[in-house]
């Protein structure tokens, strides 16, 4: 065979070739498409979690001063945007209303809900989650719910809501 007809039959089996890798290799690529996706929304989904039980472990070490009875150091560890609502010593009474109407700390405090916003258009910018709790004081169950707030690379307490735990299903 002469070189000419080699160089022919080779480029004539490559451009044949073209079609076939041409499919095999969208296909390929697709395969490596869907696998990224896959692996970004797992990493996606990993770091959500890792966020929320960021959330939760923060209302709860958030909660645990008001039940040391450190209603001071609760308005302290909150974000400006709480402080620019209600002053401390505001703060400290309404905490002081929510031991005397349910009992100091409870013996039991269990996570229930958890919301997440983002840009909600009744809040500021920002990202904002809640997390609600029954809690089991001496007097009575009640739910108490910890909003918090994304800042810093970290969630940051916004606001303490609270009342009987009959309500907390309406």
């Amino acid at each position: 065979m002469s070189k000419l007809h080699q160089r022919t039959s080779i480029e004539s089996l490559l451009n044949g070739a073209r079609p076939l890798c041409g499919g095999f290799c969208s296909a390929l690529r697709m395969v490596k498409l869907a696998a990224l996706f896959a692996a970004g929304m797992l990493f996606s989904a990993a770091a959500m979690a890792q966020s929320a039980d960021a959330a939760i472990e923060t209302a709860k070490q958030w909660l645990a001063l008001a039940d040391a009875d450190q209603a001071g150091q609760m308005w302290e560890q909150s974000a400006a945007l709480m402080k620019d609502q209600s002053d401390r010593k505001t703060w400290v009474a309404y905490i002081a209303t929510a031991h005397s109407q349910y009992g100091a700390a409870p013996d039991k405090r269990i996570w229930q809900a958890m919301e997440h916003q983002i840009d909600h258009p009744s809040l500021p910018r920002g990202e904002f989650s809640s997390v609600t709790f029954i809690s089991g004081y001496a007097k009575a169950r009640a739910w108490e719910k910890v909003a918090l707030v994304w800042q810093n690379q970290r969630w940051v307490p916004v606001g303490y809501q609270y009342g009987p735990a009959e309500t907390a299903a309406k």
